[in-house]
Formats: C-alpha cells, structure tokens, sequence
C-alpha cells in the first residue's frame, strides 16, 4: 500500500504546530478539461496528494530532536479549462511567468504539443497524460517533458491483445489520422496485428463529418473486433449507435471517464476498452471512491503520481539547495524508485521522458459505473515478451489438475439423463438470465433431451414483456435466432420457494410439484442456473433468502443418501456463486463450475443498444458456444476455455477431487 495513499486520506487538520515550519509555496498551472464533471475530479485529485506530501512533511518537522524552525515546500495550484483557453498564448505565457514552476496538463496529444513546444523550449517541466508517440519522440531530447503514461503504441498493443483474448481473428481500426492521437493507431495496427497473427479488415480513417459514414462501414464489413480510437468524446457516439452489430467493439482510453457517462447516460452502456489507471496493488481506487464517494475518473491515477513526483522534486530543492535545475531534481527522484498510485514511478535513465511501465484496466461500462474487468501491466522493454499480458496475469490463478487424478472412481452405466433449468430473476432489465437459460434449453433439445426430462423454471415475462419490440422472441445475441419457441415452462420463479429447488432435484413430487426428477443412481443430471448472487446465496427473485449454502449443501447430502444422480453437473451464472457451490466438496459424484469464485461478482455481456438490455453472460456465452461446437469437450478443456474467456471473475470448478479425472470426463455423457 502507498504510504503517500494512505496519508493523503487523513483527516488530520491540526495546524498548531506549523508555526514552527517555514512553507516556502510553490505554484503549479494546472490545464485539462474541466467541464462534465471534470474540474472536481482533477481538484480532488490533486488536492488529495498535495495533503498527502504536506502531512508528511508536518510529521517528519515535528518528529526532528530539536523542533528547529525548517524550510518545506506547499504546493498551490492555478487551474485552466485546456478547451476553452487559447494554448499557443496560454504556453508562452506559462513558460515565461516565474511563479508556475511547472506544469500539469494536456490531456489531448495535440494540446500537449501545443505547451510542450514553450515549456520544453523553456527547461519547464510539463507532465503530460497525453499519449501520442510523435508528442514523445519529438520532445523527449528536451529533458522537460515528463509523460506519466506510455504511448499509445503501447495501449494498441494492448487493445489487439484483449481482441486475441475473445478469440479474434480479424479486426478493423476506426480512427481519425489526422489528429496526433489517432495518428498512432493508424501507423502502428498493421504491424502490431500481424505480430499477433491478427488480419486487419481495413482502417477507417475518419473525419468528424464521415465518422457516421465509417462507422456504418465498420459494421457492415463485420470484423470480430472494431478497435474505436477517437480524440473527441462527443464523436464517438456514432460508434455507439453502430454496437449492435457482430462486431465487439473496443474502445481506446477516450471512452472512459466521467465526461462519457455525463454526456451520453445510457446510451454508453455496454461500453468497453482499455484506458489506464492505477495499479491494483496501491488500492489507489478503492481509497479514492472511499473518500470522496465515487470513481476516480480516467487519468486520476497519472496525474496524483505527477503531484507526488514534483512534490518531491521540490521538497528536495527547497531542503537540499545546489546548482542544478528542477529537472535534474525530477531525474533524482525518477531514481529514487518512489511508488505512487501506479506503483513504482520508473522512467527510461536515457532520456527520462516515458514511464517504463503503464497499468491498463479493461473496462466496462456497466449500469451507470466503469467496472475492470481485468488489469494487463505492462513491463517496458520486456512488454512485447508478455504481450497477452491479461492471460498470463490470470493464467497464475488458474486451477491445476493431474491426468492422474481420481483413477479408482467408477460409476455404473449411464440409463437417461434429467436437466434442471433456472433463471432466478425477474423482469425486463433481467433480460439475460431467461435469455441464457432458454438457449441452454433449446441446446439440451437438440441434443435429444424430452420435455419430460427438463424441469424449466422461469419467470417467462420477457418474450411478451411491453419492453420489447419483437413479441414472443427472445434472443442471447443482436439479430441471433429465437429462443422462444417451442418452449415449455413448467414452474413460474414467482410459484415456487428456494427449498423447493431440493424437493425437485430429490424427485419430491406433491400437487403443489407434479413435475420433478426421477433420477435414480444410474442417471445423470445436469443443473444450469442463472440470475443473481450474493455471498452465501443465489438470489430468488426480490427475497430476502435464496438458495443459501446451508440449502445447498442439504439438497446435494439428500441427493447422494437418496441415490438420485449417478452424476450430477452443476453451471451456475451468479455474482458469488463459489459461496454457494463450494458446498458440493467432498460428496461423490458433484461437480459445479461457477462463474465467479467466492468472493466475486459475474458481469454481464452483449448489450443491445436498441432493447437497452444485456442480452447474455460471458460465462455462459463461452459454455453455450463450447457446447455447440463440441459436445464431447473434455470437462478440462472446458473449464479452460471457459476460464480464459470470462473476464471480471475467475471460473471455478469444486469437487474434483471426488468426481473423476476431468481430462478424460467429457460434455458427452450429459449432451449425446
């Protein structure tokens, strides 16, 4: 945890004893945009880390032997709206006034070259979150520029990784290359994607007057991925409108921030891409949101490690005085390895121009709030050995298995097989849960299952719901084939208990329950749930107890002493879902995979622009696609791909260990 974190959320505001410190003040210009929000975000940044150095360096005066009179430095800031000031004249003026020591700013490439060319020419330190790789090469002789983030070389890289992450094979670039920014993307996607083993469709480089235009093109040409690269966030939404179609589309760091959700509300929903931020391990986040009640918006992370490193730039000039500039005092400190909100703050000891390393979030714009899901680090000059930096940062938290596992279990032969389908939620902004849970119905029917073998429970209020437009379809994917037909519902979520759950999968049939399981000890069952979670429990519908653990753990106890499954498969689609699954360890012949381990919460996937829904689960997504297209997946190879293909949430699977030997365990025994 970053001590200067921690400090900067004391709520310490004992002055009596500064009397003693003499604060030599030091003015900083600070431009970036301010509107949508903006201007709040960057004064509680900034404000947060300027208390933190000034608390530290009040406690580091009190603690001193003889409580002598000493020289510290307190920071003050003057602020600029970088969209609405004049940035040639606001340059030369900054670079010649002797008050502004430094400058924090330009977040768009083209305004930071704008200052850069005054600043550098003046030996003034500017520190940037712009990203273009001509801003950094044409200045980094200078000595005066400091970039907190890498180039966007880099963030292109990163885009064609989380592409190959969702098994891409073509992608397109939308981008305009005419701006600074988008310059990069356009210059560097071709050889980057063919690094990859990527195929680049085309690039559609845009103009704001044919953005609509290229972003139709875009669409219709129907590549896995669309990388969306814009320098403005009012001219992305015409990407958006565009969303529904079978591209995935990606977004560069312009689409997160506060700006995007005040300007654009629910129309951003579903977004996602890949900005930068703050690394996990600093907590920066977490304390951010904790402390002044919401998320920091994008760049927060970059611009308070700029605050702390000129902060000690100047503590140190002003406490250790000798010839040399603030530049040279900037270096020291980039030597120093100090950490900050994004961890060690490293630069390149040639030029000291680019941080070495750069955390990225994969994100996601889900109801109302950026969700990560998924950090990739990159490594500086070893970043190209790590290029699929997500799948290696999560690789180490994948389950292992020995194909020499569990050689002595032995089962009898397989008589008929019963399916157990539930969606535990409700209503139309609940979309996906009954819109997976049907798919997983229609696959079991073409697998052969009967009615007679399948106990659906669900809601059934979203094929005729008022909300959508195409009565009695129910789709997982835009444009995608009908879930809704041929469908038999046998129990309404509303008609039933979570205890009931129990009495059904033991074959407990009563008036109120004609229709259960009569599985016995030569049939397999298979149970796919859907919906939401909470610690400890599946959530059914609004009440206040749902599936718990405890419920679990008695259902699965009463099935093995009852003989009511010879094997029994569980899918569970829920936030938490491990909370509940874990329950099934050490009881012979269960075996659950979970969307999300315990302490986790699944995410939601395919949102459709025009239903204003999410159509589907990431995890259930992939199954439904393993299942399709190979039934007879070895339940290893499944939960592989199901692993490295849900992002936000790690896959688990419980009770392997008293099931079978999963290498050689397949899908078939429950689909042919």
């Amino acid at each position: 945890m970053c001590l200067l974190v921690l400090m900067a959320c004391s709520d310490n505001n004992d002055t009596s004893s500064e009397k003693h410190i003499d604060w030599q003040v030091r003015k900083v210009a600070v431009v970036l945009p301010m509107r949508y929000g903006q201007q709040q975000h960057w004064e509680q940044t900034i404000g947060m880390a300027a208390d933190g150095l000034h608390e530290i360096q009040k406690q580091n005066i009190l603690n001193t032997p003889d409580g002598s009179d000493t020289q510290r430095v307190k920071l003050e800031f003057e602020w600029f709206d970088e969209e609405k000031e004049d940035l040639e004249q606001l340059g030369e003026e900054l670079a010649n006034r002797d008050d502004i020591v430094a400058v924090i700013g330009g977040k768009f490439s083209a305004d930071a070259a704008i200052l850069a060319a005054h600043l550098c020419r003046a030996h003034k330190p500017l520190f940037t979150i712009a990203t273009s790789e001509e801003l950094v090469r044409a200045y980094a002789s200078t000595g005066s520029l400091w970039a907190m983030v890498e180039s966007d070389i880099t963030q292109c890289e990163i885009l064609l990784s989380r592409a190959l992450y969702y098994g891409a094979k073509t992608v397109s670039l939308l981008a305009n290359g005419e701006t600074l920014y988008g310059k990069t993307f356009v210059d560097w996607i071709g050889f980057q994607a063919e690094e990859l083993g990527l195929e680049v469709k085309s690039i559609h480089d845009f103009r704001n007057e044919t953005l609509a235009e290229e972003s139709r093109k875009a669409a219709e040409e129907d590549a896995d991925v669309v990388i969306c690269v814009s320098k403005e966030v009012a001219t992305i939404e015409s990407a958006f409108q565009q969303a529904g179609s079978h591209s995935r589309r990606l977004y560069s760091d312009t689409a997160h921030g506060v700006d995007v959700i005040e300007m654009f509300g629910e129309k951003a929903e579903g977004i996602e891409g890949v900005t930068f931020g703050a690394s996990p391990e600093t907590g920066f986040d977490i304390l951010y949101e904790i402390k002044f009640g919401v998320q920091p918006t994008h760049s927060a992370a970059q611009i308070y490690d700029a605050v702390i490193m000129l902060g000690w730039a100047l503590i140190n000039q002003v406490t250790t005085p000798k010839e040399a500039t603030l530049n040279d005092y900037l270096k020291e400190v980039a030597n120093a390895h100090i950490a900050g909100a994004c961890g060690p703050i490293e630069f390149d000891r040639m030029v000291y121009t680019t941080v070495l390393s750069t955390t990225y979030y994969h994100y996601m714009l889900y109801q109302g709030r950026y969700i990560i899901l998924d950090y990739i680090s990159s490594t500086g000059s070893h970043r190209s050995d790590a290029t699929l930096g997500a799948w290696n940062w999560k690789a180490e938290r994948m389950q292992e298995f020995s194909d020499d596992d569990n050689p002595n279990i032995s089962y009898p032969a397989l008589d008929q097989k019963w399916a157990l389908l539930v969606a535990g939620s409700s209503g139309w902004s609940n979309y996906r849960h009954q819109a997976d849970v049907l798919q997983i119905y229609q696959i079991l029917r073409q697998q052969g299952y009967d009615d007679d073998h399948i106990v659906l429970i669900m809601e059934d209020d979203i094929a005729y719901n008022a909300n959508n437009p195409h009565q009695g379809v129910v789709q997982v994917r835009p444009n995608g084939a009908n879930m809704y037909h041929d469908v038999v519902v046998d129990y309404h979520t509303s008609q039933l208990k979570p205890e009931d759950i129990k009495h059904i999968l033991c074959g407990e049939q009563s008036e109120r329950l004609p229709k259960v399981i009569h599985a016995d000890k030569d049939d397999n069952v298979l149970m796919f749930w859907s919906g939401h979670g909470e610690p400890g429990q599946m959530v059914w519908l609004d009440q206040s107890s749902g599936f718990t653990t405890q419920l679990a753990k008695e259902t699965f106890e009463a099935m093995h002493a009852g003989e009511k499954y010879r094997k029994f498969l569980c899918f569970t689609e829920t936030c938490y879902s491990g909370s509940v699954m874990k329950a099934a360890e050490n009881i012979p012949g269960i075996l659950a995979f979970t969307a999300a381990s315990p302490t986790e919460t699944s995410k939601a996937d395919i949102y459709n622009t025009d239903l204003h829904v999410w159509m589907s689960n990431r995890f259930t997504a992939t199954l439904q696609d393993c299942i399709l297209n190979s039934p007879d997946i070895p339940l290893r190879d499944l939960y592989y791909k199901l692993f490295i293909n849900t992002v936000g949430s790690h896959v688990m699977t419980y009770n392997v260990a008293n099931y079978g030997n999963i290498y050689h365990e397949s899908m078939k025994e429950f689909l042919k």
